[in-house]
């Protein structure tokens, strides 16, 4: 095909779709489903407390509501005022609520850069003869970095989470001969930060090298143990943070880096 019947822009409908074209489609509905689901707990909140104010007033525990233009004061509080003061206090409770039950889309919150992140824990060249690598068995969540960066593969049917292979459970990233990471330089913030060392889950006795055995999902093992203990409003705060940052990440890309070139629109 020559040039002249190439123009910029266009696409054979049957061309392939790139990946960072997909991911970005996929990113942007999964920021519909988060947009949509706050939403819906919004709406939930205005009608606990609403419910919760009109229930005190026919209880009579507060005043009646005050006549129309009345200057709104703690004793005489009209019931719109009364649940605009306790709408937010109700929202961060029921987020808090969503938070714990699980979330449809995770991210990485902590808005750390994971490349200004000092690494921790044990030597792992040095273990990992012994632990197999055990740490790349554990769920969690990518960060808008990582996803931006696109080399770290995620998990398409549970949005932000690393991606693991079906045939050992293992991040898609892990060598299966040597266990060693083949895309260290890029690995994400919760790796650069975790010490295994103190993990239940990894070691029986870290100072005598003694390995915990291997459940089939270390992740769900710890949460049926109780997993360890958040704040669910500073958590609430920090996902409130990482999903604007998703979705500004999301509006400023673009699907084409580069001038492209394709087939010329037909003549009609």
């Amino acid at each position: 095909m020559s040039d002249d019947d190439q123009a910029y822009g266009t696409a054979d409908p049957t061309a392939p779709v790139t990946r960072r074209e997909l991911e970005r489609a996929v990113r942007n509905l999964n920021m519909s489903d988060v947009d949509l689901r706050d939403a819906l707990l919004q709406l939930a909140a205005r009608v606990v407390t609403l419910t919760d104010e009109l229930t005190r007033r026919l209880d009579g525990v507060e005043p009646q509501p005050a006549p129309p233009n009345t200057p709104a004061t703690a004793a005489t509080s009209t019931v719109e005022d009364a649940v605009a003061n306790h709408l937010g206090d109700t929202l961060a409770q029921i987020r808090a609520a969503d938070i714990s039950g699980g979330q449809r889309v995770s991210l990485d919150a902590s808005g750390e850069n994971k490349y200004e992140v000092a690494s921790v824990g044990p030597p792992c060249a040095e273990l990992i003869h012994i632990c197999h690598a055990r740490c790349c068995k554990l769920t969690f969540a990518l960060s808008t970095a990582d996803l931006d960066e696109g080399v770290i593969r995620w998990d398409y049917g549970q949005p932000y989470l690393i991606k693991q292979r079906a045939s050992d459970s293992t991040c898609v990233h892990n060598d299966p001969d040597t266990h060693f990471c083949t895309v260290h330089e890029y690995r994400p913030r919760v790796c650069r930060k975790y010490d295994c060392s103190t993990d239940e889950r990894i070691w029986i006795d870290f100072a005598n090298r003694i390995p915990a055995p291997t459940p089939a999902n270390p992740t769900r093992e710890a949460e049926k143990k109780g997993g360890p203990v958040f704040n669910l409003m500073e958590r609430v705060r920090a996902r409130a943070v990482a999903v604007h940052i998703e979705m500004e990440a999301i509006s400023e890309s673009f699907g084409d880096r580069e001038p492209q070139r394709g087939p010329a629109p037909k003549k009609r």
